[in-house]
């Protein structure tokens, strides 16, 4: 297994993202985070790369890219979801 899956696997264990335990105020703030655009932008390129094309200071970069993207999507959905059952219970 792949260091960048390995180490979703342990965001996903820590997050719990199908558990909405997240408080309001923290759950809106996570959804308003977002990847700068000169970052979506760098992100993009590097995965439209073949990755054999890639150098390797690339590659580390593009996995770091992926792994903070999976754990802000961990993230939001644990905020989505949050909010989604408050809404439900009230």
């Amino acid at each position: 297994m792949s260091v960048v899956a390995q180490s979703q696997l342990i965001w996903n264990r820590i997050l719990a993202p199908e558990i909405a335990d997240m408080p309001k105020e923290a759950a809106r703030f996570i959804l308003s985070l977002e990847f700068p655009p000169a970052e979506l932008k760098r992100y993009g390129r590097l995965a439209s790369k073949d990755r054999s094309d890639l150098e390797m200071n690339e590659l580390e970069e593009l996995e770091s890219l992926v792994q903070a993207n999976t754990a802000l999507m961990l993230l939001q959905a644990k905020a989505r979801l949050s909010l989604r059952s408050r809404r439900q219970t009230v």
